[in-house]
């Protein structure tokens, strides 16, 4: 074995080692653009049980980008980490968690799903807001839901760790619901409420909702986009891969 690899192999043993040897669990968003993420991971993020509340931007292939995301956590939330929930959300499918990865941490999984107009709609809505010409066309928008839609239905078909379907519309509907289940699920000794903390990087772009309601500090049900038009051959397509996807989820 060369130097090079040889380095390369203790790395990841110590990195096994000190995932290991851990106080810490890990609990991950599997979710989309626009299914009200952002709010939920803040949600979740004031909780004493669980450090993050924005999407880091990771992939979790091996055990050092654990380690990793420990690190990025604990500058902001120091020693709280070590007996808590480590939080990532992860929206696209460039990103991903490998088998390995999921044995050694065990995480828990909350997958989030959106219905598909309001969620183009709100899609479409960002791309103008941040001049975003990729997400401001319809077509792209729908692409993207379908896609990732049909990733999520892939890793929960194959999914035999511990997870939990939250529909995003039940969240600002049967919130005190929604939060209870979420409370008795992950074992948290305080429960979640819909008041949530604004942390150092709410609000701002590449870390979770950029538009300005997620700095209410409150979960509420916002608008909906009349303004926006998304033709009905777009529409269909988006619900059947929403209807196969949360199917997938709710037969467990």
């Amino acid at each position: 074995m060369s130097n090079i690899n040889m380095r390369k192999s203790l790395s990841e043993v110590k990195s096994k080692f000190e995932i290991q040897f851990s106080n810490s669990k890990y609990l991950f968003i599997l979710s989309h653009m626009r299914s009200r993420s952002s709010v939920l991971s803040h949600i979740l993020g004031s909780n004493d049980g669980i450090c993050g509340y924005r999407e880091l931007h990771k992939s979790y292939v091996n055990y050092k980008d654990v380690v990793n995301m420990k690190a990025t956590l604990r500058e902001e939330f120091k020693d709280e980490i070590e007996r808590s929930y480590l939080l990532d959300k992860i929206l696209h499918n460039n990103q991903e968690i490998s088998k390995k990865v999921v044995d050694i941490t065990n995480p828990k999984f909350i997958f989030l799903l959106r219905e598909p107009e309001s969620t183009i709609k709100s899609i479409i809505n960002m791309g103008g807001t941040r001049g975003n010409d990729l997400y401001k066309n319809p077509k792209d928008a729908t692409n993207y839901y379908c896609s990732r839609l049909n990733r999520l239905s892939k890793l929960a078909e194959f999914q035999d760790r511990d997870f939990i379907f939250v529909d995003s519309d039940d969240l600002v509907k049967k919130t005190d619901f929604v939060l209870s289940s979420l409370t008795v699920w992950l074992g948290l000794e305080s429960p979640l409420t819909s008041d949530y903390k604004i942390f150092t990087n709410t609000g701002k772009p590449s870390h979770g909702d950029p538009l300005k309601n997620i700095l209410g500090g409150k979960l509420i049900k916002t608008s909906g986009y009349s303004n926006i038009e998304v033709p009905s051959k777009f529409l269909e397509k988006a619900q059947l891969s929403y209807e196969i996807c949360k199917k997938t989820l709710t037969q467990r």
